[in-house]
């Protein structure tokens, strides 16, 4: 009687192991499997000349397809949306794309009292392009790209990346990736001083913490040779400086990577 009773939990308990082996065997080949397209959304007025009033703007970004691409789908969109400081009921591309049309109807009529009281020749424009800087099996990096002209003294450029773990469908974040973060910006800083700040005086191009501390990007990305550490303009120097980067190998950062990302990174 007792071995009966035995059976039972031990059956029970085999079966959530296959169970969840299953699972991870499905995420792990959807992952391998996921690939990535290029979809647009393009708005213009005018643009008939090249010496025509023009008012261009073109949205690119990574639509995914295969196994799993719904949860890709919906940190893509997300990224977006809180990136240009939007927000809509649902998080698809659908819904993406009829924000970005209306983002950038809301500039059209700016741009024609624009060019009633500057007259005709001028171009406004907003770009956005994507590039893909890494894809393993469970990491995948995209940067934007993005610019504008609406009329200013000049036009302004920047860059944003998207980090995600494929299998986790997750967006990933710095803390992520490390398990010391004050190693981690001790690491940032050693490498920034000694590519930046070669010279006392070459202080004085940069902007840090109040304290006079070093300071972390807003954005990273990973790349093939190492993690990639990117200042936009403005961020820490002035516009003439221009945007900033850093690469750090991960060799040097390998003892505080993550061991899931280390394993997936060490290989590149």
């Amino acid at each position: 009687m007792r071995s009966k009773n035995l059976v039972r939990p031990a059956l029970l308990v085999a079966i959530v192991a296959m169970a969840y082996y299953t699972y991870t065997q499905i995420v792990a080949s959807g992952s391998s499997s996921l690939t990535f397209v290029a979809d647009s959304v393009v708005f213009k007025r005018g643009c008939l000349h090249p010496d025509s009033s023009c008012f261009r703007v073109v949205y690119h970004f990574p639509l995914p397809i295969g196994r799993g691409s719904s949860r890709i789908e919906k940190i893509i969109v997300t990224d977006l949306t809180d990136f240009m400081d939007e927000d809509i009921n649902r998080k698809d591309f659908d819904h993406l794309k009829d924000m970005l049309v209306k983002n950038s109807m809301s500039f059209d009529s700016s741009y024609v009292e624009f060019v009633k009281q500057f007259g005709s020749g001028m171009e406004w424009y907003i770009k956005m392009d994507f590039t893909q800087l890494l894809r393993t099996n469970r990491l995948v990096t995209f940067r934007y790209e993005h610019s504008s002209y609406l009329g200013g003294a000049h036009d302004l450029y920047g860059y944003h990346y998207l980090n995600i773990d494929l299998k986790k469908s997750k967006k990933l974040g710095l803390k992520d990736l490390f398990s010391d973060m004050d190693r981690f910006k001790a690491i940032a800083q050693k490498a920034f001083t000694e590519e930046f700040l070669k010279n006392p005086a070459d202080a004085t191009e940069y902007w840090m913490a109040d304290d006079g501390s070093y300071v972390l990007p807003k954005e990273f990305g990973l790349t093939g040779k190492g993690l990639l550490l990117h200042y936009n303009i403005y961020e820490i120097a002035s516009f003439t400086r221009g945007d900033i980067e850093l690469l750090i190998p991960y060799t040097d950062l390998k003892e505080i990577l993550v061991d899931k990302y280390l394993d997936e990174l060490s290989g590149l």
